[in-house]
């Protein structure tokens, strides 16, 4: 290469964009957390003013237990990290997402992303913020879920969307409350999981909150479909309760088969008809574990993280996304380099990006 050629390639780089430091987190958001990303924190409520999209820790797990009958014991209490069938840790998820987050810090390069375009910066196009964690009650889902509906509220109506991390499942349902509840026109809901959860008891619980959920305000079957379905370890009757509402259920089979492009455009044409917008909730454990060793209920032969992420950068360039959360991370499973934590992090960034990109492509 010619050495002026090089001399002006590293001036004119040095003129139009600043030079990478050495990293130090620079938005603490207790002890040596980071904020998500770095972006700013959002203390109070008037910090939320002007922003487009907020982050926020939900890491409730656990169910009510009202008698030795209801269920097993062993639920009330946390699992150990050898336990099999059993596992427990997605309160731990908000801080683990955080961590593995600093990859994808805004003070390495404003939030660019090659793979949209040479000239696409998530952050010139959208204005996001930590918004921190919910106080949540262990063992007290109605206290927890009301704060969590609260914190929300704020988020929404201030203008931004949340951008969620549990927690278990149940937390998706005083988040789609806040959501559905802000809205005038109807609400798309598309949920990416390896099991049903349309168990109908406890109310408040990982597993039945789509039972809640549809009967909200707003937010109706017909506007609700399912991907990534997949495994035996399925319950007969949210099998039945599924086959009764009628709603599309793309299994992992029609993923393979399809193709994951063709399955999300099918479910955007059902969650987008008459609605305003979607609200995506994502099981983590829809991925094969290869991908994400980090799950409560692991499943082989799931969606690879590349598949994920084009479903959800699809999604969000067809429509508004009108809020998203990501469940049961356990990071306590995760392998030595995080791995699925590292994967979650990167699944809030693609969301981010997909919204960005959206307001870019409309202007």
């Amino acid at each position: 290469m010619d050495e002026q050629i090089w001399e002006d390639a590293y001036r004119r780089a040095a003129e139009v964009a600043p030079v990478r430091v050495d990293r130090r987190m620079r938005d603490i958001l207790s002890g040596d957390i980071p904020t998500f990303m770095e972006l700013p924190f959002a203390r109070k409520s008037g910090d939320l003013i002007g922003v487009d999209a907020a982050f926020l820790g939900m890491g409730f797990e656990g169910v009510k237990i009202d008698s030795p009958h209801t269920f097993l014991p062993d639920l009330a209490a946390p699992a150990g990290p050898d336990s099999i069938y059993y596992r427990t840790g997605a309160d731990k998820a908000p801080e683990a997402v955080r961590r593995y987050s600093i990859h994808y810090s805004i003070h390495h390069a404003h939030g660019f992303f090659v793979e949209y375009a040479p000239d696409f910066y998530i952050f010139d196009h959208l204005r996001a913020v930590d918004a921190g964690d919910v106080a949540t009650v262990p063992g007290d889902p109605e206290v927890s879920f009301e704060r969590c509906e609260a914190r929300v509220s704020e988020i929404v109506e201030a203008g931004a969307v949340p951008l969620v991390c549990g927690g278990d499942h149940a937390i998706t349902l005083p988040v789609v409350r806040a959501v559905a509840g802000a809205m005038t026109g109807r609400l798309g809901l598309i949920h990416f999981d390896t099991h049903y959860d349309l168990a109908w008891d406890p109310p408040l619980f990982a597993g039945s909150q789509w039972a809640q959920i549809l009967g909200l305000p707003n937010v109706d079957v017909e506007s609700f479909c399912q991907i990534g379905i997949r495994g035996l370890r399925q319950v007969p009757f949210e099998v039945e309760v599924a086959r009764t509402l009628g709603h599309p259920v793309y299994t992992i089979t029609d993923v393979d088969n399809d193709g994951i492009e063709r399955v999300v455009d099918a479910a955007l044409e059902h969650a987008c008809d008459g609605t305003d917008g979607v609200y995506v909730s994502l099981d983590i454990d829809v991925l094969d574990p290869v991908y994400c060793p980090a799950q409560k209920y692991p499943e082989p032969a799931g969606m690879t993280s590349k598949q994920i992420i084009s479903a959800l950068r699809r999604i969000g360039k067809a429509t508004d996304i009108k809020g998203f959360d990501l469940c049961c991370l356990g990071p306590q499973y995760d392998d030595r380099v995080g791995t699925g934590s590292h994967l979650a992090a990167r699944l809030f960034v693609e969301v981010l990006a997909a919204m960005a990109w959206r307001v870019r492509e409309q202007r």
